[in-house]
């Protein structure tokens, strides 16, 4: 009976905890922020601002991302065939209080909420509330360039190419390892420990890196390969060298670190009265 009482009332806190996050976080959206792909259709444009939940555009600030914006940052790190020849992916991002950056995605199949989050801490966004849709199943990449440019419209920054670029390679090597793993959520998990490392000690060498890879895939459950741990590697190298705000990045990993134990937290006790 106690146990019982005991798991009630963690429950009971842990619901109310995540209803307060939600409850502020709508009360601090402000006006909201539409990146949308300049290769849209009218019929695949109503489609994605539904599923985004945008009844009238002309209540948002529209700017649109074209395949040229797309292939300046991604060709790098994409194949040319999965960026293709038109922009379709579109953003709606909100502005809310704290540093928190929540992310929900429709008609995504290659990019996960996490990696995106991942990637978008990296390039220095923060407070937003962040929808990407797709007018049907695309990969998602592009869409992370659409986000950072609509972020830099709501919050009047501007984010160095360099940092996009950095933010893309980390989304896109996440990715990578993930599909191999047969695990994006654990990919994020490594990816995410390491650059928390890194944050802690932003010379680390090449073997310092290696090694936190390593440790950060064993927490994980994983042994990764040589490959992708040098793909890892070089991606951190990449990061390293950029103009980042290691302490302010460091204080957000942790913010979703705990956020994630909340949300694991819930989940099991859905699953354990489900």
């Amino acid at each position: 009976m106690r146990t019982k009482k005991s798991i009630a009332v963690v429950l009971a806190f842990a619901l109310a905890f995540t209803m307060s996050l939600s409850s502020s976080a709508f009360a601090a959206e402000s006006e909201g922020y539409l990146s949308l792909g300049a290769d849209l259709s009218e019929e695949e444009r109503n489609t994605v601002m539904d599923l985004m939940g945008v009844d009238d555009p002309d209540n948002y600030e529209v700017l649109y991302v074209t395949n040229a914006d797309e292939h300046k940052y991604l060709d790098s790190y994409v194949n040319s065939d999965q960026i293709g020849s038109r922009a379709l992916s579109s953003v709606l991002i909100k502005e809310k209080s704290g540093d928190d950056i929540d992310v929900e995605t429709h008609n995504i199949g290659y990019c996960t909420e996490g990696m995106y989050r991942n990637a978008l801490q990296t390039a220095g966004v923060e407070g937003a509330d962040v929808v990407v849709a797709g007018p049907f199943e695309i990969s998602g990449t592009a869409a992370l360039v659409g986000t950072i440019k609509a972020y830099e419209k709501m919050s009047g920054e501007t984010v160095d190419d360099e940092v996009i670029e950095g933010a893309v390679d980390e989304l896109t090597t996440t990715g990578e390892v993930g599909e191999e793993l047969g695990d994006k959520e654990a990919a994020e998990d490594i990816v995410s420990d390491v650059k928390e490392e890194l944050a802690d000690n932003p010379d680390m060498s090449d073997e310092e890196i290696e090694e936190a890879i390593r440790q950060a895939a064993n927490e994980a459950g994983y042994d990764l390969s040589e490959e992708n741990i040098q793909k890892i590697k070089e991606m951190i190298k990449n990061l390293q060298g950029l103009d980042i705000d290691w302490g302010g990045l460091k204080e957000k990993i942790e913010g979703i670190d705990a956020g994630n134990w909340i949300q694991k937290l819930i989940n099991w006790f859905v699953g354990l009265f489900g």
